[in-house]
């Protein structure tokens, strides 16, 4: 039951929480979610979008736009304000022993966007709210989504994090981008199978005085595991200050394993998280889709995240103007399954937690990395282009083959 607050004169205190019918409803307004709700909008359909948080997060976990990402909103013109913002990166440069040992340049990319795209998170998403402010949609914060028994039949509760006033939603659809800790997938009770690194990774933002090149990502090789290195870029960088790097490492104290490099600033932000590998059983339940790490999760080690979520929310945004949303798990489960299984390949190699590890990454990997063929399985995987998206096409392609039979239970509950 709704529980509406009203004034004395009898009007509503909070209007927008005491609908009883709803458009199509996006729960999470990171970038995910908001790339959906754009893509979305291009196709007429204006949907509702709710975040718990009162503002967005000033810190970026993703650093970096890849090639799919930028080709698919080229055709919004997001694209084009993304590169005035951000840097190129034009490859990847491995070290060891205080020698570079491998080198992967991204210009061997046979593709309009050759390179990463170094740009924060957090100007990505600032990107993307100026972008649904000029079409109309307002992102409503500070609402949240509780446990919602009905949630597969499009039944959604919400209730305002500050005023707890409460509000019970009927939508078409719900795309459910609200995270790791996704509120919707477990309100649906969908399997989220997968593995946890013991040991923690830390972060460290901070600018650095270094040779490394800017416009190049880096990866140190050490004996108990490794650093990564990648400038950060907000697009409000000024004349002459220092680069700001993302120093990440596989234990603790990345930066005092930095010979190479002198801090010459304050730490802007650090972290230190456990990396998973995970997906869910089945991408949508009922009424309930999920993308991003609402569906998928694993290491940053490939740049995947951000914009492999930003690739579930344009297929999920085709599917609706197709009305084939029925297709949904056909078109993203056996890509994001593919992927993580990928990374996960990728930062075991990386990582070097185990002597035979260590062996093959120190010593094969540097030279296997001068074959043609490895380095394009590794520039494809990093770029987004190791797979094509069927949606994104002429008219006149053949359309998405019909869904394979999942399990009973998922059967029984969509």
């Amino acid at each position: 039951m709704n529980s509406c607050f009203h004034r004395e004169d009898g009007s509503h205190l909070f209007p927008n929480l005491c609908m009883t019918h709803s458009p199509p409803l996006i729960i999470g307004a990171g970038p995910v979610g908001m790339a959906a709700a754009a893509f979305l909008s291009r196709h007429g359909m204006t949907p509702r979008i709710v975040d718990k948080r009162a503002e967005p997060s000033k810190n970026s976990k993703a650093l970096a736009v890849n090639p799919r990402t930028l080709e698919l909103f080229e055709a919004s013109g997001i694209t084009d304000k993304l590169l005035a913002l951000g840097r190129k990166i034009h490859g990847t440069t491995i070290h060891r022993n205080g020698r570079i040992v491998a080198e992967v340049n991204f210009e061997e990319l046979e593709h309009r966007f050759p390179f990463m795209l170094a740009l924060s998170q957090a100007a990505t998403e600032r990107v993307l709210r100026e972008d649904l402010a000029e079409r109309g949609i307002e992102i409503e914060r500070q609402l949240e989504l509780v446990d919602s028994p009905k949630l597969a039949e499009g039944k959604a509760e919400l209730v305002h994090v500050e005023t707890q006033a409460n509000e019970s939603v009927t939508a078409p659809w719900i795309l459910a981008s609200d995270g790791a800790h996704s509120l919707a997938r477990k309100s649906v009770h969908v399997p989220f199978p997968g593995d946890t690194y013991d040991r923690a990774w830390v972060l460290d933002d901070i600018p650095l005085a270094t040779d490394f090149a800017p416009d190049r990502a880096h990866i140190k090789l050490q004996d108990d595991g490794f650093l990564f290195l990648l400038p950060v870029f907000t697009g409000e960088e000024k004349p002459g200050e220092p680069t700001l790097w993302r120093v990440l490492g596989n234990y603790p104290e990345p930066l005092a394993q930095l010979t190479e490099c002198t801090p010459i600033g304050e730490s802007q932000w650090n972290s230190s998280f456990h990396i998973a590998h995970r997906l869910v059983e089945a991408m949508n339940v009922g009424k309930v889709y999920f993308a991003g790490d609402a569906a998928h999760l694993h290491s940053p080690v490939g740049a995947r995240g951000m914009n492999l979520g930003i690739e579930d929310a344009w297929v999920f945004a085709e599917l609706v103007k197709r009305n084939e949303l029925s297709l949904y798990h056909q078109q993203r489960w056996p890509v994001d399954n593919a992927i993580v299984q990928r990374i996960r390949t990728m930062t075991g190699f990386v990582k070097g937690e185990s002597f035979i590890k260590r062996m093959l990454r120190n010593f094969l990997a540097p030279k296997m990395l001068h074959w043609k063929s490895v380095r394009e399985t590794m520039l494809k995987t990093v770029s987004g282009l190791d797979h094509p998206v069927p949606l994104f096409s002429t008219e006149s392609e053949e359309p998405p083959t019909e869904e394979k039979p999942r399990s009973r239970r998922r059967d029984r509950d969509r």
